[in-house]
């Protein structure tokens, strides 16, 4: 999953850009029980962040820069047949106000 996760993200990348956000992948060391892999959006109204595990659980956060305060969160678990663009669209909204 987590594999397929990073390829939607190269895939998202342009549009993650055109937003005037920052991406950054960071990977979880391979030797642990519950591998991650986290995408990292910085604007410069927003810190903002997709951790993904392997067996599917999802956290989405986003912070507004200004206030300090979490304007979205939201835990999810995505199933293997679930659309990445689908599961994080309510994220990407937030990200667009």
């Amino acid at each position: 999953m987590l594999s397929d996760f990073e390829c939607w993200i190269q895939e998202k990348y342009q549009e993650i850009e055109k937003l005037g956000y920052k991406a950054e992948v960071v990977k979880s060391p391979s030797d642990i029980n519950e591998p991650s892999t986290r995408l990292d959006l910085d604007s410069d109204n927003y810190i903002a962040r997709i951790t993904l595990w392997e067996s599917g659980e999802s956290y989405l956060e986003i912070v507004d820069v200004l206030s300090e305060n979490m304007v979205f969160n939201e835990y999810i678990v995505i199933d293997k047949n679930m659309n990445f663009s689908e599961a994080f669209e309510k994220f990407f909204t937030r990200l667009r106000q």
